[in-house]
């Protein structure tokens, strides 16, 4: 009988201490995100350009951003369908030989 309320209360041991890292790492991540937001406020306040110069800005980067994105994605894409090809060449072979 001990050694089943020894296991159950290793079992509640390790809930506990689960609980316990998820919540630390939910109030690390809310932490960050706040610090994150609060020096986003402070850079946009105490930047060097006016308001329509700074969205210039962040929208001429958002855009090259998104085009170096959509190049990757399609040199990605390439490199998959190369590496089926590839695969599917060999399967074949391997099936062949069989």
């Amino acid at each position: 009988m001990s050694d089943a309320t020894d296991d159950a209360d290793d079992v509640e041991d390790q809930d506990n201490e689960t609980e316990d890292e998820t919540s630390g790492v939910a109030m690390f991540a809310a932490g960050l995100m706040l610090g994150l937001v609060v020096g986003a406020g402070c850079a946009l306040l105490m930047a060097p350009r006016a308001g329509d110069e700074t969205r210039r800005f962040l929208r001429r980067r958002a855009r090259r951003l998104g085009e170096h994105v959509s190049d990757r994605v399609e040199d990605l894409r390439d490199d998959i369908r190369r590496s089926a090809r590839k695969g599917e060449k060999k399967l074949r072979q391997s099936l062949n030989l069989s």
